[in-house]
């Protein structure tokens, strides 16, 4: 991380913490009931899966694990830095789309009175442990390539 200047990590360190604060002061739950609408209609399933502080934290610092995973490399470029970035958030998405497909099979109700297309968390850090798992992915990938 040393070879990223200082007045760059200091703009991740602020667009992390604005991403945090956006996404804490509401954007985080007009985000989720967004995404829960716009899969509805094509896979017939609404998922209600929460978000807590920790969450919206993990996602904030997304930018944060992207400079981290460029400080892997040899030498830096501001490309490379991005693409690092971009390649953290398609695994975290990635990650949270498995997460969703297996809520279909777990997250249905036990009672015969809800309605089946309603789908719910099994416990309350499943949406961070799926985030966790799509952040933690490029750093794995990178130590067995290196092995």
């Amino acid at each position: 991380m040393n070879k990223i200047p200082k007045n760059l990590k200091y703009l991740i360190f602020g667009i992390s913490l604005l991403t945090f604060i956006g996404l804490y002061s509401g954007f985080g739950i007009r985000l989720m009931v967004g995404i829960s609408n716009k899969l509805l209609p094509i896979t017939n399933y609404f998922f209600a899966f929460s978000s807590t502080r920790f969450d919206y934290l993990i996602l904030s610092t997304i930018p944060i694990f992207g400079m981290l995973y460029n400080s892997t490399r040899t030498d830096f470029k501001l490309t490379e830095l991005i693409m690092d970035i971009v390649t953290i958030l398609f695994s975290v998405i990635i990650m949270f789309g498995i997460g969703l497909l297996i809520l279909t099979f777990i997250g249905k109700p036990e009672n015969p009175l809800m309605p089946q297309y309603i789908v719910t968390e099994p416990f309350e850090l499943y949406t961070t442990i799926f985030i966790g798992l799509g952040i933690g992915i490029p750093f794995l990938i990178i130590k067995l390539i290196k092995k």
